[in-house]
């Protein structure tokens, strides 16, 4: 079974609905919702120019494939995207692994809600790129 951007935010939903959620659970809504936002970035990536040497860009980790298309598009929209999916990223590094690191529920919760705008940013981003595809 495959899933979707839209199942990773689901099940950190589901984990922030639960009034008897630890901080474990906070971290968990943290790194899910981050993939996300991770995994339809990257779905939009793909559909963007790659406007850095391939050389250098097989060099970077998945994630950083994924940001650096979206900041060296030349649509200023598209490059402000990269900042905030950074915010997020760096949130859900912290939240896997600095164990020192003590998470709250209203810090979760904003996080969670600047995940659903930024996903909802990115439907509409891709949505306009498909768009795009299909005009003859």
């Amino acid at each position: 079974m495959s899933v979707s951007h839209r199942d990773f935010y689901n099940s950190a939903e589901v984990l922030l609905s639960n009034p008897d959620s630890t901080e474990m659970d906070f971290r968990n809504v943290i790194s899910r919702s981050y993939f996300a936002v991770f995994q339809l970035s990257r779905e939009i990536a793909s559909k963007l120019p790659l406007l850095i040497d391939p050389v250098e860009y097989q060099k970077l980790d998945i994630h950083d494939k994924v940001i650096i298309r979206f900041e060296k598009n030349p649509d200023k929209r598209i490059q402000s995207v990269s900042y905030l999916i950074k915010q997020i990223k760096a949130l859900g590094m912290s939240a896997d692994y600095d164990t020192n690191l003590d998470i709250k529920r209203i810090e979760t919760t904003q996080h969670f809600y600047a995940v659903q705008r930024l996903l909802s940013s990115l439907e509409g981003l891709l949505a306009a790129l498909n768009s795009l595809e299909n005009t003859p």
